[in-house]
């Protein structure tokens, strides 16, 4: 990595000399909606913002891994760019001068997307080129599992555990403050489930909201999506602004128009109805010896939502399983793509125990499937369908009454990294993704909230509302991060 040179803000003379007074002690924690409106000032430019965060990337990073690939002269080009956008009094895009990474697998024009076999993407995919227009500075894409098996991302608040699969290296820069925002993908919990593991915020959204393409393997999102990591709910309404909206080259892309998701993040949940589940009915099956606790605790945080007039009822309800679920209808709506990408969690996994020797935990057996056994493939097919369409029916049902549905985003804390794996061995399967994975099978948002912290490390509370409701999911986690404010993990201070 190279080395990051200081700040130098006599090399811009057009800005005007900053006033004791609108010194910032440090950028690092500062909000992007902070920051952005730093740079609309003139307090700061977009290049003293870049050379601060890649300062902190090269100061952390070689003991976090956050990043896949970083690209520190393309940052300080783009970086200048947007500084001579300022001084030319050009209008400025909502993300504009904001430090930006970008998760592994969401392509980015000339970077490598290892596990897909790609060295140089051809072209940005939709949420890139969004965020790339809203003036963003992309500083890179942040690691997945494309790593030497010793440098795979580090939780920050603890650096012998995980942080978390797939959006992980996002979750890390984000939560760390080597950038104020990341963009991670969702297709079983993988924006909600790193950031509850590593502090920070992630928003899944509905089905088809961020607009997805990939000329190099075509393909359907059918239960993954794009979305905004961040530590706070503005900052993923304004990343959220930037990338939302119809784009007629995905076929599953919403046509409806987006709203303003910060209009009415300050508004509270004052007489709300909220909905809390201990565990979806059924969940407890895939329980660990700590996950009561940590149940207990996000429910104490929700129940807390009282203090700021919310009106707060546990319901007992039962989904049950998505796992099979999802795995059926995998048989009869396979992915579009025409090639297979080289990911092999099972080689992956042979490899990082050559080095880190064999885990000594074992995951509980997943649930068997609530239909029939050999069932021919008609009625098989029917049967799962129906499935979905109870859990959609079970929800709405609660969402008629209440705004929202609160979960533990997991029940699991953080595990050793040498006990995790290489992509979570069967725990993603079952405890993992328990609390998470229904939502992603029927097309809903939900977004991860830090909520408190048990034996020194965040835990993650799930907020469910219905499509196209983002803007309330951004009102209720502002809510909840009011009440709960989240310190910054220990190795990033």
């Amino acid at each position: 990595m190279a080395t990051c040179a200081g700040i130098g803000a006599a090399a811009f003379t057009a800005y005007p000399a900053r006033a004791v007074s609108d010194a910032e002690p440090s950028l690092t924690w500062q909000p992007a909606w902070r920051i952005r409106e730093l740079i609309a000032r003139r307090i700061v430019t977009p290049t003293e913002v870049t050379e601060h965060f890649l300062e902190r990337i090269a100061k952390l990073e070689p003991k976090l891994h956050a990043f896949d690939t970083l690209d520190v002269e393309g940052a300080r080009e783009q970086a200048r760019a947007a500084t001579r956008a300022v001084e030319s009094g050009a209008t400025l895009g909502p993300l504009h001068g904001i430090p930006i990474a970008i998760m592994d697998t969401v392509a980015v024009k000339g970077f490598r997307i290892a596990l897909l076999g790609i060295s140089a993407s051809r072209y940005d995919e939709i949420a890139t080129e969004r965020v790339r227009a809203a003036g963003a500075i992309i500083f890179g894409t942040t690691a997945t599992y494309a790593w030497p098996v010793r440098e795979g991302p580090r939780n920050p608040w603890d650096l012998n555990r995980d942080p978390g699969n797939s959006s992980r290296g996002s979750a890390v820069a984000v939560a760390a403050g080597m950038v104020p925002l990341a963009i991670g993908q969702d297709a079983a919990g993988s924006t909600r489930l790193p950031a509850a593991w590593s502090g920070c915020m992630g928003l899944a959204t509905t089905r088809g909201l961020v607009p997805h393409i990939s000329y190099e393997f075509p393909s359907l999102k059918t239960t993954g999506n794009t979305g905004p990591m961040a530590r706070n709910a503005r900052d993923c309404a304004m990343m959220l602004q930037a990338m939302a909206g119809r784009d007629g080259r995905d076929m599953l892309s919403t046509q409806s128009d987006v709203p303003d998701y910060s209009a009415h993040i300050e508004d509270g949940i004052a007489n709300m109805p909220i909905a809390w589940t201990d565990d979806f009915g059924w969940s407890q099956a895939y329980w660990q010896p700590e996950s009561a606790q940590i149940v207990e605790l996000v429910r104490n945080a929700a129940f807390g939502l009282t203090q700021a007039g919310a009106k707060v009822e546990q319901i007992r309800d039962t989904w049950g399983d998505p796992r099979p679920v999802t795995v059926a209808l995998g048989k009869f709506l396979p992915p579009s793509s025409r090639t297979q990408p080289p990911f092999d969690p099972e080689a992956g996994q042979r490899k990082f125990e050559e080095v880190w020797g064999k885990p000594q935990t074992r995951a509980p057996a997943s649930l068997a499937a609530d239909w029939p056994a050999n069932l021919d493939p008609i009625d098989e097919y029917r049967a799962v369908a129906e499935r979905r369409a109870r859990m959609i029916d079970s929800l709405e049902r609660v969402l008629g009454t209440h705004k929202v549905l609160i979960s533990a985003t997991t029940v699991m804390e953080p595990r050793p990294f040498n006990e995790w794996g290489y992509f979570g061995r069967e725990f993603i399967f079952t405890s993992y993704t328990a609390h998470t994975s229904m939502m992603n099978l029927i097309g809903y948002p939900a977004i991860s909230v830090p909520c408190g912290l048990r034996n020194g490390l965040p835990v993650g509370m799930q907020i469910i509302a219905r499509q196209g409701q983002e803007d309330l999911l951004l009102r209720v986690a502002e809510a909840v991060q009011k009440l709960y404010p989240t310190p910054h993990p220990p190795s990033a201070i």
